[in-house]
């Protein structure tokens, strides 16, 4: 007997329950820190009983490195991150994510930053956050390369040295400005435009 359509029925029923769980251990990673939560303090958080953790996740690594990379998936979905159609579209997407300190989720870059320090300790999450990058990363090298071979984009470097720096500085500028609320972040990007702007020739 096939029970492959009452597995998925059971997997699509307890997603809420999975995902409430992810919700509530990305909230308390970035308040306490990755090594400060507790699964026990998650089941709290989430309204959930303590053994719905170990029902949908095999131990706290699991669940908080899974509720990072749920985070980061849906503040930046892939497929609208492929929908930018060039560098300035790029640029403007780092604008709209660091140019206000007030609308920069804190959750969210608090999350990034201790996933970033924990990825340093655990081989599994830094490739799993090494993979992330290297698929946006790509995004970015097929733009840039449109860009330059319409001659939009400065072509003295290579695409995928430009889509390095464009992701380096997307992430740089966010940890100044957490840091420096003050710093003048559209001041940056327009010496970024500048710098990539194309060179007479």
């Amino acid at each position: 007997m096939d029970n492959s359509d009452g597995q998925a029925g059971r997997t699509a029923a307890s997603a809420p329950t999975r995902e409430k769980l992810m919700a509530a251990a990305a909230e308390l990673i970035a308040e306490l820190g990755w090594g400060r939560v507790t699964t026990r303090a998650v089941a709290e958080r989430a309204g959930l009983p303590h053994g719905a953790v170990s029902y949908h996740f095999r131990g706290k690594q699991e669940l908080l490195t899974e509720a990072a990379m749920f985070a980061f998936a849906r503040a930046v979905p892939e497929d609208e991150f492929a929908a930018l159609a060039g560098v300035e579209d790029l640029i403007g997407f780092i604008a709209a994510e660091v140019a206000d300190p007030d609308a920069i989720d804190p959750v969210l870059s608090r999350l990034m930053f201790e996933a970033m320090g924990e990825a340093e300790r655990d081989p599994a999450l830094r490739e799993r956050m090494g993979a992330m990058l290297a698929r946006y990363r790509e995004l970015m090298i097929a733009a840039v390369r449109a860009e330059q071979q319409r001659g939009a984009v400065f072509d003295g470097a290579p695409a995928d040295a430009i889509a390095t720096l464009l992701g380096a500085v997307g992430d740089g500028l966010l940890l100044h400005a957490r840091l420096d609320p003050g710093l003048d972040v559209p001041a940056a990007l327009s010496a970024l435009r500048a710098l990539l702007a194309p060179r007479p020739s």
